[in-house]
Formats: structure tokens, sequence, C-alpha cells
């Protein structure tokens, strides 16, 4: 097998990787929160990025060829936005100015799909396909690319502070990813940006440069230990907020139990489950659009009340400051790892508060971790 022969292939097994990334998105239930959807979302593109650049590869015929470099390249261009909104939001919140990059990255589609490819030829002695860009748009999407791409080594490196302070052992990891990241986006500028606008008769690697990345992705955030990049990263993001209250609510309204920050008023318990179920009741039969929907926060001034829903029990918060994605996050596990452990007694649950076991513990996980300064 030759280095053509090798080029064609690749981008099949950068596809494989990042398409597993998103099954294991999907499979660990890690879709809920704007960091979870911007992450899927960058391996789904990404993997697809690989796909169509297989396909540009081997295309049988000049049409299809010019089409799948079209896809191929708007699929990168995708794939850098859904990272740069992934990193963004792994270290601080989702924002509204953030779909701002989402109105950059359609007009730059628009410009690829109306003036971006003049043609495509066979590369001499590979027989591959090669692009022939419009220089001046193929200048723009590099720029575009660059930009993206240099913003998301910023928010890397700023992840990269922040778990510093928490683990020398996981800041190894990721500034592992940092540096690798990095050099793709050199590497990556170096070869096919400007193998691109030489019109070079070399063929470029595209998408085989994201499998590095791919293989970064997994050795940074799912490592074997127990530690986890995220654990630091909600702990540095709860000095935004301050939790003064929890409970855990079976989804009949029957309250199974709460805890309180020392030194907060003390509420009715009772009737603060029984408002919680009216209230969403309400919304759900007032709405007809919201039917098979389940409240997720209420805002009152300065206060949140944060909602995570489970097959049976939903967990509430009560917060002063800023909701994070890491906080539901840690809501959603614990709700899941209360359910697993009291499996029989929520499946038949007898409303009886003192049946369900770990509940004091899994409320308390809130109050006990002092933030990282």
């Amino acid at each position: 097998m030759d280095i053509y022969d090798l080029l064609r292939v690749l981008p099949l097994a950068s596809a494989a990787t990042w398409f597993v990334l998103a099954a294991l998105q999907v499979y660990r239930d890690r879709i809920h929160t704007w960091t979870e959807t911007f992450f899927l979302f960058s391996c789904i593109f990404a993997g697809l990025y690989a796909v169509w650049d297989y396909l540009f590869f081997t295309a049988g015929d000049e049409s299809f060829a010019r089409f799948a470099g079209l896809v191929s390249l708007s699929t990168s261009i995708v794939t850098a936005m859904f990272l740069l909104l992934f990193t963004l939001v792994y270290i601080d919140r989702m924002r509204r100015v953030y779909w701002s990059l989402s109105v950059v990255t359609i007009a730059i589609l628009v410009l690829v799909w109306s003036f971006g490819l003049e043609g495509v030829m066979r590369a001499p002695g590979s027989g591959l396909w090669l692009p022939l860009f419009n220089e001046t748009v193929f200048l723009i999407v590099l720029v575009y690319i660059a930009g993206y791409s240099i913003g998301g080594v910023v928010n890397l490196y700023r992840l990269h502070r922040i778990v510093r302070k928490a683990s020398p052992q996981l800041a190894r990891r990721t500034q592992g990813f940092l540096i690798v990241f990095t050099l793709i986006l050199v590497l990556g500028l170096g070869t096919n940006g400007a193998l691109g606008a030489l019109r070079s008769n070399i063929p470029p690697p595209f998408s085989t440069l994201l499998l590095i990345i791919a293989g970064a992705t997994i050795y940074t955030l799912y490592p074997g230990s127990r530690q986890r990049i995220s654990e630091a990263v909600r702990r540095f993001q709860s000095r935004r907020y301050s939790i003064k209250a929890s409970f855990l609510t079976f989804e009949d309204g029957t309250l199974i139990g709460s805890k309180a920050r020392p030194g907060e008023t003390v509420i009715d318990q009772d009737l603060f489950g029984a408002t919680l179920d009216v209230i969403q009741n309400f919304m759900r039969t007032s709405f007809p659009i919201l039917r098979g929907k389940s409240l997720s926060s209420i805002s009152h001034g300065t206060y949140t009340l944060v909602v995570e829903r489970a097959r049976h029990t939903y967990l509430t918060v009560v917060l002063e400051g800023e909701e994070t994605d890491q906080l539901r996050r840690q809501m959603r596990d614990l709700l899941l790892d209360f359910e697993t452990t009291n499996r029989a007694v929520l499946a038949q649950w007898r409303g009886m508060p003192a049946e369900a076991k770990g509940t004091d513990d899994m409320l308390s996980a809130f109050f006990a971790e002092a933030p990282l300064l």
C-alpha cells in the first residue's frame, strides 16, 4: 500500500473514531446540556467531514467529486463552529451572543456554495481528486477556520489553568490535548491550507489530521482514573453560585428528602413538593406544546430553582447566582445513581421516604465541597 492508498482510506478511520465518540455520548446519556450537545454535534460533523473526504477522494466522476468536495469543506466549517462553541460553554455557560458564531458560519457556507469551488482535477500518479478553490473564498475560509480554532486553543488554555489548580495529573492530560490541538491547527493550515491555496498536485491530508485530535480527545475526556476534568471545572464554576437547598421528589409529588445550607431559613417541605408539582402540571395543562416536557428551571430575582428529572424522581436545587451545565451534570449523575440504588423501592413506591437509601448523602453532596480558588 503506497502513501496515496493510505491517504484514501485513513478518512474512514477518522470517521469511525468520531462516530464512536458520538455514540459514547448517547450511550452515557450525555446529551442534555448545551455542553454535551455541542460536543455531540462536533463529533458527528467531524465524522461526516471524514466520510465526505473519503467520498471525494474516491468519487467515480467529476460531478460527484465536485459535490463531495463542497460537502466536505462545508462539514469542516461547521465542525470548527461546534468545537469552538463546546470549548466556550464547557468552561463558561451558554450565552445568547454565542449564536452570532452560527450567523458567521452560515454566511461562510453560502459563500462557499456560491463561489467556493471552481472545479476538480485528478492528481497525477495517484488518481485522487483535488479541489480547485476560488482563491479569495478559500482565503476567507482559512481565516474563518484559523480564527475559530485559535478561539478553541485559548479556551483549552483556560481549561488547563483551571484543571492545574485541582490536579497535576489531570493537568498533564489537558496540557497534552492543548499541545496536540495547537500542532494540528498549525499543521492543518500548513498542509491543507497551503496546498489548496497553491493548487498543488500533492493531495492534502484533509480530515486525516482529525484522527489525531480524536485520539487526544479520548485520552483527555475519557480518563481511566476516577478523576474527571468536568469535576474540576464544576468546582471552579461553583464560585458563580451559592446553593441554598436541595430537594428530592418522587414523580407523584411526594417529597423524599431535603437539605438546606446551615443558616438558611427552613421552608415547609411538604408545601414545597406540592407547589412544584402544581406548577409543572399547570404548565403542561395550559400550554399543549409543553406536554411531555418537564420543568427545567424557575427564576425569581437572584434565585433560581434548577430541576433535573430521571425516570421516577426529580432533583431540585435552589441557588443564588448563575446555574452551569456542569452543575446540571452533577445533579443528573447523582439522580441516576440514586435511582439505580433504589430501583426496587421506586418501582413499587409506597410513599415512605425512609425506604429510600442514600437520600441524605446525595442531597448533602451539594454542600460538601468548597470551590476552587
